[in-house]
């Protein structure tokens, strides 16, 4: 099971927000861009690589490393606290904005629930719609009827409406039942897709999209398969194709 890195004495929402607004003349345009993408990723959890494609930084990984730290760093003065230290007794600036752990891809970190909250009451998110790490980065963007698509669907991108989905329906994958903090423990708790069960053709104009009736939290394997085909198919399609699979043993 892959280590989790988090700081044992994480600010509290207010906390970030005061400290943040004392260093505000020291967070430039790609912090701020950078901060975005990180939150618009699914389940706030992406590689710096990730976070710098997303965000349309250049210089990959090491500029969001040095955009994470140095900031990390000051914040840290301001609020008068101290992340872990490495093994070579340096301090892990970047674990006041995330917890992190490694993968076979890369170091993910997860933007801590703090920070999400105090970057959405200074309105710095929420504006922005990222295409899902797990997915090919493009810059096309189509408008289609009010609802605009970057990879998948920009409803399946909003974080209130994910959260609030998530509020109601859980992290288990509504189809074939996998949970990731149940298989993978505490650094993939909490992380699933969430899928919009109404098709775009039937989406004619821009409406208010109930996290409730329209979201369903799925895993990616059975994300993938709702949207192998245009339009996509039902969650009771790709519940049957799971029944058919099972009896045949």
């Amino acid at each position: 099971m892959a280590h989790l890195y988090e700081m044992q004495n994480i600010p509290s929402v207010d906390q970030y927000v005061v400290g943040l607004t004392k260093i505000r003349s020291s967070i430039t345009d790609l912090h701020i861009k950078a901060f975005q993408a990180h939150y618009q990723a699914p389940n706030y959890s992406a590689t710096a690589k990730q976070i710098a494609l997303l965000a349309g930084i250049s210089g990959g990984h090491t500029q969001i490393n040095l955009l994470y730290g140095k900031l990390g760093h000051r914040l840290c003065d301001q609020l008068g606290i101290k992340p872990d230290l490495r093994p070579d007794s340096t301090h892990r600036w970047w674990s006041v904005w995330s917890s992190g752990w490694q993968t076979p891809k890369g170091f993910i970190w997860k933007l801590l629930p703090p920070v999400a909250e105090a970057f959405e009451q200074l309105g710095w998110v929420e504006t922005a719609v990222f295409a899902s790490t797990d997915e090919v980065i493009s810059n096309e963007i189509l408008l289609e009827g009010g609802l605009y698509r970057i990879a998948v669907n920009a409803y399946e991108r909003n974080p209130k409406a994910r959260r609030q989905c998530i509020a109601a329906h859980g992290t288990t994958c509504c189809l074939c039942g996998f949970n990731f903090g149940n298989v993978y423990g505490k650094a993939a708790e909490g992380y699933i897709h969430v899928h919009h069960v109404r098709p775009l053709a039937e989406i004619k104009t821009q409406y208010g999209v109930n996290p409730i009736k329209d979201l369903r939290p799925v895993c990616p394997n059975c994300h993938a398969v709702l949207h192998m085909r245009n339009p996509a198919y039902s969650i009771n399609e790709v519940k049957a194709m799971l029944s058919h699979s099972e009896s045949k043993g």
